[in-house]
C-alpha cells in the first residue's frame, strides 16, 4: 500500500515536471518563431488536460483501494473482536470498565459489567487496576473451575502529553485466553512429578547394641515392614540399599499429604520396642527439585545430611528451591564411637600444617564457649609453630574475665614471652595479617549471619568449622572439613576431644584448661542439661590438667545491679500458657551484657517447677529484639527459633530480628510451643494407655 502510495506522489511530481519543460521549450520556439503561437498553446493544453485527467483517475483508484483495505480491517477487527477465542475488555484511566466483547462478558458469568474495576469483575487482589498499571504482563487465573490466561497491557487514554512531556497510560486493556487444558495437563504432570527420598536409620549401632540376634533381626523387619507399608500407602516405590538406608520413591501430591501429616512415620518407628532400650529413629531427605535423575538423587542425598547433621529423627523436604523441616523433637544421643574425632584432628592437623597463617573465629558476642574453644583450637595450631591469631567480634565482659585469668597465670603462646591476649584481635587488626595461604577455623557456629567479622570471613577461602549446633539450612558452603556433633554438650568438650588425638605428647595448661571447662559448664547450665558421658570424660580430662572449678564459679559472678535487674525481670515473668514463661526487658541497652542477662534469665525460668520453655526478650531502644529460649528438654527451642529465621541447640537457641517488638512474636512463640507441648502430652497419654492395657 505504501510503495502504491508512493508511486503516485511521484508521477504528480513527474508530470509537474514534463509540463514545466514543455512550457519553457514552447516558450522558447514561440520566442523565435511567433507564427507558432497558436500551435504551441494548443499542444501545451491538450497535453495539460489529459495528464491532468490521467492523475484524476489514479487518485480515484488511489482512494478507492484505501477505502476497500480499511474495510477489510474493519471487518477483521470486528470478527476478531467477535468470533475469536479471546475475551477483551477495555479499562478507561480512573480503573472503570468501558467496553467488552461478549465472550469476555460469558467467561466472567456477570452481567451490567460497566462501571466497574478489575478486581470487581475478575478474580484478582484489591487495588489490581494500580498494581496491574504499572507494568505490562501476564498471569494465570481461575473463574469458574475454569483456567484463562489474563494479557494485560497499559493503553493510551489521551492524545495529549502532560506537562512534563509524558503520556498518559494509565488505561488498561486485558486479554482472556482459555487455557484450561494446558493448565490441568500441567497440574496432573506436576502431582505426578517424581520425588526421591533416602530413609536412613540413623540410630542403628545405638539401638541394636546389645541386642540377639533373634532380637535385632525381629526390630528391623518391624522397622522396615512399616516403613514399607507406610510407603505403599502413598502409592510409592521403596527399594532397600543396605540394613541402615533405603530408597524410596513417591509422587508430587504424595508428598503433599506426607507433609500435612507432618512426617506421622517418625513417630510410629519411634514407639517399636523389640527388646531395645533406645527407641529407634528415622532420617529423612527427600527431594522434589531436579532437572535431571542425578539431580534429583544428589538433592535428596543432600537433605538427608542435613537431616542427620541436625542430630537426626527429622525430616527434611527441599520443593520448589525452599527447605522446611519436619520432627527433630528428641534428644540427639552421643555417639560412643571417638572415631570421627580422631579423623577430625588428624585433618586439622594436615590443614594447618599446609598454611602459614592460622586465624580462629567465634561468634558474636563471644561467650565462655566460643572463647573457651577458640583458645583451645589457637592451642593446637600453636604447638605447631603456626601464627595464630583469635578474631573477636569485641572486648565483652565474657573476653576480659577469660583474658584476665589468662594473664594471671601467665599463659605464654610463645619464646618470644607472648600470652594469649596478644593473639587476640579485631577485625580491622586481623585483615591486616591474612595471606593466601591462611587458614580460617570457625568454632561454636556455622552461620555467615553469626559470625564475628564479615570481612574476615569473606578474607580467607579455606575454612575449617568446627561446632555443636544443630545444622542449620544456610550453613557455610565450601569448607575443606564440617565437624558438626550435636550430641556433643559444647564446642569446648569438641575441642578437649580433639586435643588427645592431635598430638601425644600435647598438654594443655591448667589455665587453658579452666577457659575449656568454663564453655562446658557455661553449654551445660552447670552439667545439668545436654551431657552424656562423653561430656563428664572431657570435665575429667580437663581437671586433671588442673582446670579450676572455683575459678569459673568467679567468672560467672554478677553485680549487685545485674542481680537486682535479673530478680526485677524474673518477677514480672509471665506464664501465659502452662509450661511456658516469657520475661521482657524493654528499653534495654544493646549489647553483651543484655544478651547474657535474657540467657540468665531464660535458664532460671525453666528451673521453676512446672515451666518447660523459658524465653527471655530483649527490647532494644534502636528497635531490634534479642531472643533467648530454653528448654528443660521437652521442648525443641530451635525449631520455635529457626521459625522466627534464629537457630541454636535443642535446648539452647535464640533469634535476632531488627524493627520487632516482643508482642509482634510473643504470638507466634507460645504458638510453636504450645503445639510441641501438646504432641508430648498426647504421645504421654498414648504410652498411659498401652501400659493400662497391658
Amino acid at each position: 500500500m505504501f510503495n502504491l502510495f508512493n508511486r503516485n506522489m511521484n508521477s504528480k511530481v513527474d508530470t509537474n515536471i514534463y509540463l514545466l519543460v514543455i512550457l519553457l521549450l514552447g516558450v522558447m520556439l514561440c520566442y523565435f518563431e511567433p507564427f507558432m503561437i497558436p500551435v504551441v498553446a494548443i499542444v501545451f493544453g491538450l497535453t495539460y488536460y489529459f495528464s491532468r485527467r490521467t492523475l484524476m483517475s489514479k487518485e480515484i483508484f488511489f482512494s478507492s483501494y484505501l477505502d476497500n483495505i480499511i474495510r477489510n480491517i474493519e471487518r477483521t477487527n470486528h470478527y476478531a473482536v467477535r468470533k475469536l477465542d479471546v475475551g477483551m475488555a477495555v479499562f478507561s484511566k480512573d480503573g472503570k470498565l468501558q467496553w467488552k466483547n461478549e465472550l469476555f462478558q460469558e467467561w466472567t458469568g456477570k452481567k451490567n459489567l460497566e462501571g466497574l474495576k478489575p478486581e470487581e469483575v475478575l478474580p484478582l487482589q484489591p487495588n489490581a487496576f494500580e498494581l496491574l498499571s504499572v507494568k505490562d504482563g501476564a498471569r494465570v487465573i481461575q473463574m469458574n473451575d475454569r483456567y484463562y490466561n489474563m494479557k494485560y497491557c497499559r493503553v493510551q487514554t489521551q492524545d495529549k502529553a502532560d506537562k512534563k512531556g509524558e503520556q498518559n497510560n494509565s488505561g488498561l486493556m486485558i486479554y482472556l485466553t482459555d487455557i484450561t487444558d494446558f493448565e490441568l495437563l500441567r497440574q496432573k504432570y506436576a502431582k505426578e512429578k517424581i520425588c526421591l527420598a533416602y530413609i536412613r536409620f540413623d540410630n542403628y549401632e545405638d539401638v541394636m547394641r546389645g541386642l540377639s540376634e533373634t532380637n535385632m533381626a525381629n526390630l528391623n523387619g518391624e522397622i522396615h515392614e512399616m516403613v514399607t507399608k507406610w510407603v505403599a500407602e502413598k502409592n510409592g516405590f521403596i527399594c532397600r540399599m543396605n540394613k541402615e538406608q533405603s530408597l524410596a520413591g513417591f509422587t508430587q501430591s504424595a508428598v503433599a499429604e506426607i507433609i500435612e501429616e507432618k512426617f506421622a512415620v517418625l513417630d510410629k518407628v519411634r514407639e517399636i520396642r523389640a527388646g531395645n532400650k533406645i527407641p529407634p529413629t528415622l532420617s529423612i531427605g527427600v527431594s522434589c527439585d531436579g532437572d535431571t535423575l542425578d539431580e534429583l538423587v544428589q538433592n535428596a542425598n543432600n537433605v538427608l545430611y542435613l537431616a542427620l547433621g541436625r542430630g537426626g529423627d527429622q525430616a527434611v523436604v527441599v520443593q520448589n528451591k525452599a527447605t522446611q523441616f519436619f520432627g527433630g523433637t528428641s534428644t540427639v544421643s552421643a555417639k560412643a564411637t571417638r572415631v570421627r574425632a580422631r579423623i577430625v584432628a588428624q585433618t586439622i592437623n594436615e590443614q594447618m600444617q599446609a598454611s602459614d597463617k592460622v586465624f580462629i573465629m567465634g561468634h558474636a558476642n563471644e561467650d565462655y564457649d566460643a572463647i573457651g574453644s577458640a583458645i583451645g583450637m589457637a592451642k593446637l595450631s600453636l604447638s605447631l609453630n603456626k601464627e595464630t591469631y583469635i578474631v573477636l567480634s569485641g572486648r565483652n565482659e565474657n573476653v576480659n574475665r577469660i583474658s584476665e585469668m589468662l594473664a594471671h597465670e601467665c599463659v605464654k603462646v610463645s619464646d618470644h614471652e607472648e600470652d594469649y591476649n596478644s593473639i587476640m584481635v579485631e577485625e580491622e587488626e586481623a585483615l591486616k595479617h591474612i595471606t593466601p595461604s591462611s587458614l580460617l577455623i570457625l568454632v561454636d557456629h556455622h552461620r555467615e549471619i553469626l559470625t564475628a567479622s564479615k570481612s574476615v570471613l569473606d578474607a580467607i577461602p579455606k575454612r575449617i568449622i568446627v561446632d555443636h549446633h544443630r545444622r542449620a539450612e544456610d550453613l557455610l558452603g565450601d569448607t575443606v572439613l564440617l565437624y558438626l556433633e550435636p550430641s556433643s554438650s559444647s564446642t569446648s568438650e569438641l575441642l578437649t576431644e580433639l586435643v588427645g588425638y592431635f598430638n601425644d605428647r600435647l598438654e594443655i595448661t591448667p589455665a587453658e584448661a579452666t577457659a575449656l571447662y568454663a564453655g562446658i559448664v557455661l553449654d551445660t547450665k552447670n552439667f545439668a542439661v545436654q551431657t552424656g558421658e562423653r561430656t563428664f570424660e572431657a570435665a575429667a580430662l580437663l581437671r586433671r590438667s588442673g582446670a579450676d572449678p572455683t575459678m569459673v564459679r568467679l567468672m560467672f559472678k554478677d553485680d549487685m545491679d545485674v542481680l537486682k535487674l535479673r530478680a526485677r525481670l524474673l518477677a514480672e515473668a509471665k506464664t501465659i500458657e502452662p509450661g511456658i514463661a516469657i520475661s521482657i526487658y524493654k528499653k534495654a541497652e544493646k549489647g553483651a551484657k543484655a544478651t547474657i542477662l535474657a540467657a540468665q534469665l531464660a535458664d532460671r525460668l525453666i528451673n521453676v517447677e512446672g515451666i518447660h520453655v523459658g524465653v527471655a526478650i530483649n527490647e532494644y531502644k534502636d528497635g531490634s529484639l534479642g531472643v533467648s529460649a530454653r528448654s528443660d528438654g521437652s521442648v525443641n527451642v530451635q525449631i520455635i527459633m529457626e521459625e522466627l529465621g534464629g537457630g541454636g541447640h535443642q535446648t539452647v537457641a535464640g533469634v535476632q530480628l531488627d524493627n520487632m517488638r516482643a508482642a509482634d512474636i510473643e504470638p507466634q512463640i507460645i504458638a510453636l510451643a504450645k503445639k510441641q507441648l501438646e504432641q508430648l502430652e498426647e504421645k504421654d497419654n498414648n504410652e498411659s494407655d498401652s501400659v493400662t492395657r497391658c
